[in-house]
C-alpha cells in the first residue's frame, strides 16, 4: 500500500536536428511513501520540486521520464491511478462569486458518481468536508476576488483543497499550498491535511519553500532537492542528525528548513562562496549516494505491466526514454443532459451575483446609444442624409465589434482557466462546459447590445417599417454572435489576457479592413481580395446596407457640385454592396460564427486532454 520510486530521471530537449540535446532535470530519485505518511519536498528554486512533484502524481506532459513507479506494487495504470488521486495546484483558480458551500457543493455534484451517490449523500459528504477543514463559519461566504471581498488566504486554500478531496482520493499532491500565506496560515493549512492524511490514512506529497519550523516539523518524511538530486529522504526529526553526521551543523534556534535551502543553495555573493557552495552541494549529492549504497537500499521496481493490460487501456504508445503516453479519461459521473443542468445552474448563479459587469454593461449600452443617436438625430437631405446613413450603418457595426470581443476576452479565460482545472480530474466534457457558458454569456451581451441597436435605430430615423426594423435588428445581432464567438475562439489560444488583447485586434482589423467600407475592395489585390468572404463585418455591413437603403430616394443639388445619387439603389451599386443578398448575409454570419465556435471547441478539447507520460 506505498508509492515507490526507483531512479526517476528528466530531461528537456532543446534545439532540433543535430543540434538538439536533453538537459538533464532530475537525476537518480528513489524513495518509497507509505500510506498515512506526509511527505515534503524541499529544495531552492529550480531544484525540481514541482517536476518530481508532477512525475508521481502523473501530471508531467512534455519533456522525457525515465526510472519505474509503482502504486500498491504494481506499476501504475493511468485510468485508474488518474481516479485515486487528487492534485492541488499553487494558484487557487475557483469562482470568486461563489461561496464555500457552493464551491464544493458543485464540485460533489460533478465528481461524485450519480450513478451510486443521491444529492442527499453528495451535500452529507459536502457537510463533512467543510467541518474536516474548519470552514463552518467561513461556508456562506463568497470566494471573492480583487474586486469581491471574500474568504482570507487561508481559507480560500483550504477550499481548493477540499474540491480535491470531495471524492475521497488515496492520495493527494499538493504543489506549494503554503504559497502566499502568513506562517500561521501556512502552519493551520499543513496541521489540517496532516489530520486528513492520518485518518483517511492517505499518501501525502506536497512541495514547499521554506516553511517555519512548526510547519516543518509537521510532515513525516522529507525530500531534500537540490540541482535536480536528492541529498536526503528519510524521516523528518533525523535529517538533522543525518546532515551532522557528514558533518553540517544546524546553528542553535535556526529553523532547519532554511539550514537545509541554505546549505543546498549556491551561494553568488562572491566567486569564492560560490565555488565553496558548489563543493558543499557536490558533497551532500556524494554522501546521500553512499549512505543509500552502505545501507543496502534497493527500491527496484520489478513488476511490468502485462502487455494485454497495456493495450486493453489504450496506451501502449511508449515515450523514447520508457514512458508512457496517456490522454485516457475517467468516466464521467453524470450523463450529458445531467452535466449539462449542473453546469448551466452554477454558470448563471456566478452571472446573477456579478453585478458590476451586469450593470456596467447596461450603463455603456445606454451612453453608446444616446451619444451615437443624438449625433445622427437629425439625417440632412440629399447626399448628406445618405452620407450619414453610410457612416452610422458602419458605425454600429464596429461597435458591435470591439466592445463586445475585448471585455469578454478576460471573463472567457477565468472561465477556461477553472475549466482546465476541473477537467484534469474529469469532472465533466468540454461540450457541456463550452454550452453552458455560451448560454449564460451570450444572452447578456445580445441584451446590451439590443438596447443600444434599437435605441439608435428610433433615434436616427432609419426606416420606420416593421419589416426592416426586424430585419437590421436580427442581422445586427447574428454580427454580435459573430463577435462573441471570436472573442470565445481567441480565449482558448492565448495563454494570458494580455497576449489576447494583441491577438484580438490583429483579428478585428484584418475583418474591418475588408469589411466594405473602409475601402473600395475592387481595388484590392487579387492575393488578398479573398479575405472580404471571411469578414462578417462584410456581410453584416452589407446586409443592414441593402435592409436601409432600398427603396429610398435623395435629393440632387443643382449647384453642380455634390454628387448625386439620387437613389438608395444607386448608393448600393456605387459601394459594390449587391454581391449577396440580405437573407445570404445573415446565413454567412452565422456559418462564420459555427466556424469559430467549432475551432473554440476543438482548441478546448486539446487543451484539456493533454498527454501525460506515466513511467
Amino acid at each position: 500500500m506505498s508509492l515507490k520510486f526507483k531512479d526517476i530521471g528528466y530531461s528537456v530537449r532543446s534545439g532540433k536536428g543535430k543540434n538538439a540535446k536533453y538537459t538533464q532535470i532530475l537525476k537518480g530519485m528513489s524513495g518509497e511513501i507509505q500510506r498515512g505518511e506526509m511527505v515534503a519536498i524541499i529544495g531552492s528554486s529550480g531544484a525540481g520540486k514541482s517536476t518530481l512533484l508532477n512525475i508521481l502524481s502523473g501530471r508531467i506532459s512534455t519533456g522525457s521520464v525515465s526510472g519505474q513507479i509503482t502504486y500498491r506494487g504494481k506499476r501504475r495504470v493511468p485510468q485508474e491511478f488518474k481516479k485515486v488521486t487528487s492534485y492541488v495546484m499553487q494558484d487557487d483558480i475557483l469562482f470568486p462569486t461563489l461561496t464555500v458551500y457552493e464551491t464544493l457543493l458543485y464540485s460533489a455534484q460533478l465528481k461524485i458518481d450519480s450513478s451510486k451517490y443521491d444529492m442527499a449523500n453528495k451535500r452529507e459528504r459536502v457537510e463533512e468536508v467543510i467541518k474536516r477543514l474548519r470552514l463552518t463559519q467561513a461556508r456562506n461566504t463568497l470566494i471573492g476576488d480583487e474586486a469581491v471581498r471574500g474568504v482570507s488566504g487561508g481559507e480560500r486554500k483550504r477550499v481548493s483543497i477540499g474540491v480535491e478531496i470531495i471524492t475521497e482520493p488515496e492520495l493527494i499532491m499538493l504543489d506549494e499550498p503554503t504559497s502566499g500565506l502568513d506562517s500561521n496560515s501556512a502552519e493551520n493549512v499543513m496541521r489540517i491535511i496532516k489530520n486528513i492524511t492520518r485518518e483517511k490514512n492517505l499518501i501525502t506529497v506536497s512541495s514547499i519553500h521554506q516553511p517555519n519550523a512548526r510547519t516543518f516539523s509537521l510532515f513525516d518524511k522529507v525530500i531534500l532537492l537540490t540541482g535536480g538530486k536528492i541529498v536526503y529522504f528519510g524521516p523528518t526529526e533525523k535529517a538533522l542528525d543525518y546532515f551532522l553526521s557528514i558533518g553540517y551543523e544546524c546553528p542553535a534556534h535556526e529553523n532547519p528548513a532554511d539550514f537545509f535551502i541554505n546549505m543546498m543553495t549556491v551561494d553568488t555573493n562572491t566567486e569564492e562562496a560560490m565555488e565553496e557552495s558548489r563543493q558543499r552541494i557536490e558533497h551532500l549529492k556524494k554522501s546521500w549516494e553512499n549512505n543509500q549504497k552502505s545501507s543496502g537500499d534497493d527500491t527496484l521496481l520489478t513488476e511490468k505491466v502485462p502487455s494485454s493490460q497495456a493495450s486493453d487501456s489504450g496506451y501502449e504508445k511508449s515515450h523514447p526514454h520508457g514512458g508512457i503516453l496517456s490522454s485516457v479519461r475517467t468516466e464521467f459521473s453524470n450523463g450529458w443532459f445531467g452535466e449539462f443542468a449542473i453546469l448551466l445552474r452554477r454558470s448563471w448563479r456566478k452571472q446573477s451575483r456579478d453585478t458590476g459587469f451586469l450593470i456596467s454593461a447596461v450603463m455603456s449600452a445606454i451612453i453608446q446609444m444616446l451619444l451615437i443617436g443624438f449625433t445622427f438625430f437629425n439625417q440632412g437631405t440629399g447626399f448628406a442624409k445618405a452620407q450619414n446613413k453610410i457612416g452610422l450603418s458602419f458605425l454600429i457595426v464596429i461597435n458591435l465589434v470591439f466592445p463586445v470581443v475585448m471585455p469578454m476576452l478576460g471573463v472567457m479565460i477565468k472561465e477556461r482557466n477553472v475549466m482546465l482545472r476541473e477537467r484534469a480530474s474529469g469532472s465533466y466534457r468540454v461540450s457541456t462546459f463550452l454550452l453552458s457558458t455560451i448560454c449564460t454569456k451570450l444572452p447578456v451581451s445580445i441584451v446590451q447590445n439590443a438596447i443600444f441597436v434599437i435605441g439608435i435605430y428610433f433615434l436616427a430615423k432609419f426606416q420606420y417599417d416593421v419589416a426592416k426594423f426586424f430585419i437590421c435588428f436580427g442581422i445586427y445581432m447574428t454580427t454580435v454572435i459573430c463577435s462573441f464567438m471570436i472573442a470565445t475562439a481567441i480565449s482558448t489560444i492565448a495563454p494570458t489576457v494580455e497576449i489576447a488583447s494583441v491577438l484580438a485586434p490583429i483579428f478585428l482589423s484584418v475583418f474591418l479592413i475588408y469589411g466594405g467600407n473602409a475601402v473600395n475592395l475592387d481595388t484590392v489585390t487579387r492575393v488578398l481580395f479573398w479575405l472580404k468572404y471571411v469578414s462578417y463585418i462584410y456581410y453584416s455591413y452589407m446586409g443592414v446596407m441593402q435592409n436601409e437603403f432600398s427603396g429610398l430616394t435623395f435629393e440632387c443639388s443643382n449647384d453642380g457640385q455634390s454628387a448625386c445619387l439620387p437613389t438608395g439603389e444607386a448608393v448600393l451599386d456605387a459601394y459594390k454592396l449587391t454581391e449577396f443578398s440580405i437573407y445570404q448575409c445573415a446565413l454567412l454570419n452565422i456559418a462564420i460564427s459555427l466556424v469559430f465556435l467549432a475551432v473554440a471547441y476543438l482548441l478546448l478539447r486539446f487543451k484539456a486532454k493533454p498527454k501525460y507520460i506515466y513511467v
